[in-house]
């Protein structure tokens, strides 16, 4: 594959991964109302944080110059949203999840965020 193909691809997959965070962060904001009572996890929350997970790792693997990448971002990006998944899909079908579970999923994002804006994925 050349490398205008997988510029094209990276810029795909990041559309969907911005998609994805807003997919999520509508979730939140649309149950906002039940913060102190406990959040429920929507579908929107749950399918925001694949989608994120999986175009996150698709752009990673097509790094046009894998060498060049920044190894502790990359892991740190790929560590907190595994953790925003792993919590969003156990508390999927609970009615009462718990306080923390929905705010830990936006803190989490918000930090994927933050990484993403000041953490250079590249190492340049």
């Amino acid at each position: 594959m050349d490398d205008s193909t997988k510029e094209l691809l990276i810029h795909i997959f990041l559309v969907l991964h911005i998609l994805g965070i807003a997919v999520l962060l509508a979730g939140f904001f649309n149950n906002m109302k039940d913060l102190t009572k406990g959040i429920k996890v929507s579908p929107g929350i749950l399918h925001g944080s694949y989608l994120m997970l999986a175009t996150g790792l698709a752009m990673a693997g097509l790094a046009v110059d894998p060498t060049k990448l920044n190894a502790v971002v990359i892991a740190l990006k790929s560590i907190s949203l595994t953790v925003i998944f792993f919590i969003a899909y156990s508390f999927r079908k609970k009615e009462n999840p718990p306080v923390w579970a929905v705010p830990a999923i936006v803190g989490l994002t918000t930090l994927n965020i933050v990484l993403a804006v000041f953490g250079s994925v590249s190492g340049d």
